[in-house]
C-alpha cells in the first residue's frame, strides 16, 4: 500500500469527550492517539461502542468536550450489514465517490484503484462477482479494501470479525494491521479478546473509562470490572480461559 498523504497523517484527540444517544452517555474520554496506531474499545452489549465510533466518524454529534479526528473517516460495518447486488469491483470503486460526488458513476481511475485494492488483499479473484453473493468473511475483506481504495485516514471497524471463521478472522485482522501499516489510525469495537491483544492499546468501556496498552489493560481483574464477571484470560492470545 503506498500510504497516506502527510496531511492526513493527524492526531486524533478528545479532552473531555462525552457521547450518547438518548438517556444514554458514555464518558468523559480522553485519548491522544497518533497516526498508525491500533485501538480496541471493549465493552458489554449496551456499552456504547458503535455509539463512540460513530462520533469518532462524525456521524453523531459530540454531547460535550473536544474532538480532533483524522479526515476521512470510514467506518466499517459489522459482518452482514451491507447488502447490495453489485459487482465486487463497482462496490468497492464506490468507496471513492466522495472524490466526484457529482460523477455519474465510478471513473476509469475509480475502478483502476477498487482493482488494486482488490489485489492488494488478495481477493482480486472476486471482483467480477456480485457482493451479495460471498461469504461474511469475504464481504468483509471486500469491505476494508473499499476503504483501502478511499485513502481514508480514520478506520473505525465495528465487530470486524463477528460471525466469521478463524481463516477469515485472521485474513481481517491481517487488513486492518496493512491500514495501519500504511499510516492510517484504527479503531476497533470488539468483543474478540484475541483481537483485542493484538492491538497496539485497548479503551475499556468501565466507569470511567481506562486506556493503555494492550499487553497491560487486558487483565482478569480489568475484564471482572469491564463485564461484571470474573474473567481470565491467556496472557499470550488474549483468549478467555477458566
Amino acid at each position: 500500500m503506498s500510504g497516506l498523504r502527510a496531511d492526513m497523517r493527524a492526531h486524533m484527540r478528545a479532552r473531555g469527550l462525552v457521547v450518547g444517544r438518548g438517556a444514554f452517555r458514555l464518558g468523559p474520554l480522553e485519548l491522544d492517539l497518533p497516526p498508525g496506531r491500533r485501538l480496541a474499545v471493549l465493552g458489554p452489549n449496551g456499552a456504547g461502542k458503535s455509539t463512540l465510533l460513530r462520533t469518532l466518524a462524525g456521524l453523531t454529534p459530540a454531547l460535550d468536550g473536544t474532538l480532533s479526528a483524522p479526515r476521512p473517516a470510514a467506518l466499517l460495518p459489522p459482518p452482514g450489514e451491507v447488502e447490495a447486488a453489485f459487482p465486487v469491483r463497482h462496490m468497492v470503486a464506490l468507496g471513492r465517490i466522495g472524490r466526484s460526488p457529482f460523477a455519474p458513476g465510478p471513473s476509469r481511475a475509480d475502478l483502476a484503484a477498487a482493482e488494486a485494492a482488490l489485489d492488494r488483499l488478495g481477493v482480486a479473484d472476486l471482483a467480477d462477482r456480485p457482493f451479495d453473493r460471498l461469504s461474511s468473511g469475504q464481504r468483509q475483506l471486500v469491505l476494508i479494501a473499499r476503504t483501502a481504495a478511499q485513502g481514508g485516514a480514520l478506520v473505525l471497524a465495528d465487530e470486524p470479525t463477528a460471525t466469521l471463521d478463524p481463516v477469515h478472522a485472521a485474513r481481517v485482522a491481517a487488513a486492518l494491521d496493512a491500514l495501519a501499516g500504511e499510516g492510517a489510525l484504527v479503531v476497533i469495537a470488539t468483543h474478540d479478546l484475541a483481537l483485542a491483544a493484538r492491538q497496539d492499546a485497548v479503551l475499556l468501556l468501565t466507569d470511567p473509562p481506562r486506556t493503555g496498552p494492550a499487553g497491560q489493560i487486558l487483565t482478569p481483574a480489568a475484564l471482572a470490572a469491564l463485564y461484571g464477571a470474573p474473567l481470565a484470560v491467556c496472557p499470550g492470545c488474549g483468549r478467555p480461559h477458566g
